[in-house]
């Protein structure tokens, strides 16, 4: 079974700003474009096979079912939707940042 991919227009600003502050602030514009095709990869991946990739750490969190990919530096959490087929990418977040805190104070499927 396949599984469609939707990205939350959370996930998604969170991914801009990456992507832009890599190019504009750091200067990076390759390591940007890197960036914005090696998520892309990651995340069609979750398609085939959402689950081999491990809950979070968090008890709370994998609690709400969230798993996260690696992605150069950031995570791109997500949740499992069996009932639809659906893997939905809730943020991307850089994997320093506090995104712990971050995801508990909620986030949005749409």
């Amino acid at each position: 079974m396949t599984y469609e991919i939707f990205i939350t227009a959370a996930a998604e600003r969170d991914l801009l700003r990456a992507s832009d502050h890599i190019a504009f602030v750091l200067k990076n514009p390759q390591a940007a474009d890197d960036l914005l095709d090696e998520a892309e990869a990651q995340i069609n991946s979750l398609a085939e096979f959402p689950e081999k990739f491990k809950l979070v750490d968090d008890p709370v969190l994998a609690s709400w079912g969230i798993h996260f990919v690696m992605v150069n530096g950031y995570h791109a959490f997500y949740v499992i939707s069996e009932a639809t087929y659906r893997v939905i990418i809730v943020r991307f977040l850089f994997q320093k940042s506090n995104w712990t805190v971050i995801l508990r104070q909620g986030f949005s499927l749409l």
